[in-house]
């Protein structure tokens, strides 16, 4: 039975003339799952907004073509007509958490679709196991991380069980243990018949539960059933062009007959000009222990990357550096003083909370002005800037019209035009395809080489063979792991703390030797296809 058809969708945003989603057609029966594919900004967000009804009903544009899900007609039905068939997880999670606690979240959908008080109970209590928020069921859903946000987002859509999911990146921000479970969890979904539609970067994730694969770019869709069928469709070069992230083993193929490419790894060790200095630090939100006892340091021109599970510090940590989280116990120096915003540059997890203009060419200018340009001097600058980064075309967007990926390669921007001697980067990666993941990590190693700082946080455990800096591991506000990646590697022990799993080429990695190998082996395949 088929619970997904699109026929020749159209759609076009604002009051634009020219459609992001051009002629697109696909099917889905029962217990099938679509992956949409694409480049930064090539509308997958987009098809998911207009298969819900959030386009045109909540967001100006306009869909043409028919669409049927379950029966609904989204464009005309709109969420009311869909609700409790259709469930949707917004890349940003923090667009659809409204309530005051977890478990008043979770059943708030439950309470709208009018289901007995003793089911509600059951249902919540069951999802908030399934996603590990079980012990965060009586928390304030604002003082959550944005990762515990976006488990929550699927822990709500999940328990009222629709018949269609549609995800948007659904783990962006989830580490990487969670992430599997998360997919476990979806598996079964599948399994009772359930019909997923979902927008994915981390491929390993995905192994058996994909049934098509959508690409999208330039506004076409091209279907196929399987990567392999995709490389038949469509030249290799041109996926690899688009940022597509194709399977490990296919990269290592189409590598190894070109040129190898220069080592990436720095050797990374902690000097006397240490920039950061914490001793003991230790962070008290709302009368819970965030950070305890935390102490190390980061020298001048040095990486250092935080791991670790959600909501074991490494936000609040990056806001204490900055300056923006004032109440703490113990040693915090930077510069030489005390922390503040002036002396570092930002980049927060969601682009959108550093934004303070409404175009995109505005929001670079903004911090250019601020840091003493005139507004022609500053006009100049950012528009060389955007062409020199292949955005001049987005100058003139708003900044919240943009994709994800987009808000973050802005984000960045304007936080390197600061020219401040520290970057703190939460989550650099987050919502971009390969290509510009790939131009964000030679651009952290430029930032490097000019004798910046840089400490990052990521979920994405594959970028740290392909950096191999200094780690810091979190677990429950305390510090469980210092080291490199190979270190990490080879201390299992910790890796339940971390919440940590390895990308698949190190699963078999034991030895010094073989992880060596696997490392040189997988900078080659992602460096000599992207980095082009």
């Amino acid at each position: 039975m088929e619970t997904v058809s699109v026929d020749s969708l159209s759609v076009s945003l604002g009051f634009k003339e020219f459609p992001v989603i051009r002629d697109v057609s696909f099917t889905l029966r029962s217990g099938e799952t679509l992956l949409v594919l694409g480049p930064t900004g090539s509308g997958k967000s987009t098809l998911l907004l207009a298969l819900s009804g959030v386009i045109p009903e909540l967001i100006v544009g306009k869909v043409e073509g028919d669409i049927r899900i379950v029966g609904h007609d989204p464009a005309s039905e709109g969420l009311r007509g869909i609700a409790g068939d259709v469930g949707i997880v917004f890349q940003d999670p923090e667009a659809q958490i409204i309530m005051d606690s977890v478990f008043e979240e979770v059943a708030f959908p439950l309470e709208n679709f009018l289901y007995p008080k003793e089911s509600i109970f059951e249902r919540v209590e069951k999802c908030l196991e399934d996603t590990y928020l079980a012990p965060y069921k009586n928390e304030q859903t604002d003082t959550l991380s944005t990762g515990l946000k976006q488990r929550l987002a699927l822990a709500s859509v999940l328990c009222f069980k629709p018949k269609v999911l549609l995800l948007d990146e659904p783990t962006a921000h989830i580490d990487p243990k969670s992430s599997l479970a998360i997919y476990q969890i979806l598996r079964r979904y599948k399994s009772e018949g359930g019909t997923i539609i979902l927008v994915e970067h981390r491929l390993d994730y995905l192994e058996g539960l994909i049934d098509k694969i959508l690409f999208l770019n330039n506004g076409r869709g091209i279907l196929a059933s399987n990567f392999n069928e995709l490389l038949e469709k469509i030249p290799f070069e041109s996926l690899t062009q688009a940022g597509i992230w194709l399977p490990f083993s296919t990269l290592k193929n189409r590598s190894e007959l070109s040129k190898p490419v220069v080592d990436f790894s720095r050797a990374n060790t902690t000097r006397e000009d240490s920039v950061v200095m914490a001793e003991k630090l230790s962070v008290i939100i709302d009368q819970k222990a965030v950070l305890k006892n935390v102490s190390f340091k980061v020298s001048r021109g040095e990486l250092l990357i935080i791991v670790g599970p959600n909501g074991s510090g490494k936000t609040t940590l990056l806001r204490v550096i900055a300056g923006l989280i004032k109440r703490y116990s113990g040693s915090v120096i930077v510069l030489g003083r005390r922390p503040a915003l002036s002396q570092v540059a930002y980049v927060s997890q969601i682009p959108e909370h550093q934004f303070t203009e409404r175009k995109v060419i505005e929001e670079v200018v903004s911090g250019l002005i601020a840091g003493g340009l005139s507004r022609e001097k500053a006009l100049k600058v950012a528009m060389k800037t955007l062409e020199d980064r292949g955005l001049s075309h987005l100058a003139e967007s708003g900044v919240y019209e943009i994709s994800q990926g987009e808000k973050r390669l802005i984000s960045l921007i304007e936080m390197e035009l600061l020219d401040r001697p520290i970057l703190l980067l939460d989550e650099p990666t987050f919502g971009l395809d390969l290509r510009h993941t790939v131009s964000v990590l030679k651009w952290i190693e430029s930032m490097l080489d000019k004798r910046k700082t840089v400490i990052m946080v990521t979920h994405d455990t594959w970028v740290l063979p392909l950096l191999n800096a200094r780690l810091i591991g979190l677990s429950e506000g305390k510090i469980i792991f210092q080291g490199f990646f190979s270190d990490l590697l080879k201390q299992q022990r910790v890796w339940e703390g971390l919440n940590f799993s390895p990308p698949p080429v190190f699963r078999e990695a034991f030895s010094s030797e073989q992880i060596e190998i696997a490392m040189r082996e997988m900078r080659n395949a992602v460096f000599s296809t992207y980095d082009r």
